[in-house]
């Protein structure tokens, strides 16, 4: 008789538990999604610069986007998903994911120098040296997003010259295995 009460109570509770449980579909109402349950990765950036592995968050240590500082890219029209050296961290890296409201869609975005201010981008500063960087090809891959919970998450890689023009041109940065996972729009 215990037997049949132990089976039942184990029967009712694997019931209930799977009732109760989680579908693991946090769509949008475009049904573009990929698992978003972690709002605090570990990093909201990663990618290697020149094979060496750099693994960061915004200024303040968390993945969600910050303000746009320049009007070119005003914050009614872009998204800033920032990456940068913090006071423990002092290289000077910093790579902004400059995303335009109207690609917020699962894609595959191309970017060069022309893309700069006009449309999706990505820029690499480093603030340790004097010599400014061009984004001269590369793409970002929006691979999720959630419109209800503002969350972006995909791939990006691209190769930077301090000539913009220059064709050939030489590479300085050769930016691979790009990931980033942030929150947007999030409330002050």
């Amino acid at each position: 008789m215990k037997f049949l009460k132990l089976l039942f109570c184990t029967a009712v509770f694997s019931f209930m538990a799977s009732s109760c449980s989680d579908s693991g579909n946090d769509s949008d109402n475009n049904n573009n999604n990929n698992n978003n349950s972690d709002p605090n990765p570990a990093f909201a950036m990663t990618w290697k610069m020149n094979g060496v592995q750099f693994n960061r968050n915004n200024t303040w240590g968390t993945n969600e986007s910050t303000p746009n500082l320049f009007t070119y890219y005003p914050d009614a029209e872009f998204i800033r998903l920032q990456a940068n050296s913090t006071l423990t961290v002092g290289d000077g890296i910093e790579i902004n994911l400059i995303l335009k409201r109207t690609d917020l869609v699962v894609g595959t975005y191309p970017v060069n120098n022309e893309t700069d201010m006009v449309t999706t981008h990505i820029d690499l500063i480093n603030n340790s040296n004097d010599v400014s960087e061009w984004t001269r090809e590369g793409a970002i891959t929006i691979t999720s997003i959630n419109t209800t919970t503002k969350r972006v998450k995909g791939t990006f890689h691209f190769k930077t010259s301090d000539d913009r023009e220059a064709i050939p041109y030489t590479v300085n940065y050769d930016i691979t295995d790009g990931t980033f996972d942030y929150r947007y729009d999030v409330p002050n």
